[in-house]
C-alpha cells in the first residue's frame, strides 16, 4: 500500500487554516481532500475544555488520536488524493504543558515518526493587529496567547525538511497567494 500523501496546514489560532483549505480545495479540485480540525469537531461536540495541565494532557492526547484516525480514514475513503490536513499530530505539543515534555511518552510515537507522516508543511501565522484577531465558540485564545502558541506551533514544526511559513499579511489573499504557489509548486513534487 502506497504511503498517504499529506500536506499539514499549521500555525498559531486565527491564521486562516481552514479558510485557506477551502480555498486550495476549489483550486486544485479532484488531487485533494479536506481533513478538518479535531479540536473543533471535539469541542463542538462538547469534549470538556478545562484549564490546567492535567486537563490539557487529557485534551490534546484526545485530538491527536482524532486527527490521526481523521488523517487515516481520509486516506482509506480517496487513497489517490492529498490530503489537506488543518492542522497534524504535532500541534498538540504547542499546547501541552511544560514545553511538550512528556508528549511523545504518552502518545507512543517519536518525533521523527510524526514528521514523517507528512509530506508538507504550511504554517501560516495569525493577525499581529489585535483588532483584527477574532475570538469564536471554538477559538477562545487571547490574541497574545494566540502570538505565543504561533511561536510554539513553528518550533514543533522547525525540523520538517519541507516546512513553509507564511506571516501575517495586510490581505488575507496575499497569503492564499503565496500558499497556492507553494501548493502549485510542491504539489508535483509529492
Amino acid at each position: 500500500m502506497p504511503k498517504p500523501k499529506r500536506i499539514v496546514f499549521t500555525g498559531g489560532p486565527s491564521g486562516g487554516k481552514t479558510s485557506l483549505i477551502e480555498i486550495v480545495l476549489r483550486h486544485f479540485g479532484d488531487k485533494v481532500a479536506a481533513v478538518p480540525e479535531a479540536a473543533t469537531i471535539l469541542y463542538s461536540g462538547g469534549f470538556p475544555r478545562r484549564p490546567g495541565s492535567p486537563s490539557m494532557k487529557h485534551i490534546q492526547r484526545a485530538i491527536y488520536y482524532v486527527v490521526r484516525e481523521l488523517e487515516d480514514l481520509s486516506f482509506t475513503m480517496e487513497p489517490r488524493k492529498i490530503a489537506l490536513c488543518d492542522r497534524g499530530t504535532l500541534d498538540g505539543m504547542a499546547y501541552w504543558p511544560k514545553g511538550g515534555k512528556g508528549f511523545f511518552e504518552l502518545i507512543g510515537s517519536t518525533e521523527e515518526e510524526e514528521l514523517n507522516r507528512y509530506d508538507l508543511v504550511i504554517h501560516l501565522s495569525p493577525p499581529v493587529k489585535q483588532d483584527i484577531y477574532r475570538l469564536s465558540t471554538t477559538r477562545i485564545e487571547s490574541h497574545a496567547k494566540a502570538l505565543e502558541l504561533d511561536k510554539r506551533t513553528q518550533e514543533v514544526w522547525r525540523k520538517h525538511p519541507k516546512r513553509f511559513l507564511i506571516s501575517d499579511e495586510p490581505d488575507f489573499l496575499i497569503k492564499v497567494k503565496k500558499a497556492i504557489k507553494i501548493l502549485e509548486k510542491e504539489i508535483g513534487r509529492i
